[in-house]
């Protein structure tokens, strides 16, 4: 999608994007003051979303927008190495206290999922409710396996034969940014810090996910105290796009518990 389509998708839905004061890129849709805060997932490129990011979000955020604003962050361009969750996390608290002042509602899935239990975790005054989607404390074995041999073709191929031949990777200014949050999702495990984590949290997963293992998704429910689990029988990692509905059906009546 080029940047004509994009201008013309933000102006009919009234969609802003840009860069936050730190420096994170994000898109904004909605006018209502309950914010949602949706943490982008594992992405080659810490850029405000345009193309086929932008049209899903949209896609994703309709049905919350008579109670809610909704957002999508991603992380800072040029990420340090070794710049794992927990620093992620402090940078979305940042801009929760210095743009927000109040609590609000975390979502995130894959990669956006495990900066979430961080977020929840360490900065708990700052949040009201958890949506963990297709994400667990840790990555699987073959989940991590994947993402292993992804940077070495990352790296091998300078970023630009192998993958653009399955997505429009465009330009990349920081190459960086996609090899430091694999690694950091090949690092973490935070299952003795579940139980650190108050806010009231919905976990929904496909049970036929790969990179999260199901009995891992299960162990995390199990280790938040005031946690909810949804799991799919015929769904896999990509639950929702696949099950977009019935999704976003089973998130809104928990937001509105």
């Amino acid at each position: 999608m080029g940047k004509g389509k994009d201008s013309k998708l933000k102006q009919k839905y009234d969609v802003e994007t840009g860069f936050l004061e730190n420096g994170q890129p994000y898109a904004r849709i909605g006018k209502k003051p309950d914010i949602i805060i949706n943490i982008e997932a594992l992405t080659y490129k810490h850029e405000p979303p345009s193309g086929f990011v932008l049209k899903q979000f949209i896609k994703d955020s309709q049905i919350f927008l008579e109670d809610y604003t909704v957002y999508l962050i991603g992380r800072k361009p040029n990420l340090p190495k070794n710049y794992f969750m927990d620093k992620m996390a402090n940078d979305y608290a940042q801009v929760i206290r210095n743009e927000f002042g109040k609590p609000v509602i975390i979502m995130g899935a894959s990669t956006g999922g495990q900066i979430a239990q961080y977020l929840a975790a360490n900065h708990s005054d700052i949040i009201q409710k958890l949506v963990i989607i297709s994400a667990a404390y840790k990555i699987s074995e073959q989940g991590e396996e994947i993402e292993r041999k992804s940077a070495e073709y990352f790296e091998k191929e300078k970023y630009g034969k192998y993958l653009s031949t399955t997505m429009d990777l465009g330009e990349i200014k920081y190459p960086n940014d996609y090899l430091v949050e694999v690694m950091a999702d090949r690092v973490m495990n935070f299952r003795d810090r579940l139980n650190e984590i108050n806010a009231p949290t919905l976990i929904l997963s496909g049970e036929r996910v790969i990179c999260y293992a199901v009995e891992d998704v299960q162990e995390t429910a199990k280790g938040i105290p005031n946690s909810e689990l949804i799991l799919y029988e015929d769904y896999g990692h990509n639950l929702i796009m696949a099950n977009r509905k019935q999704v976003q059906k089973e998130i809104l009546a928990f937001l509105k518990k």
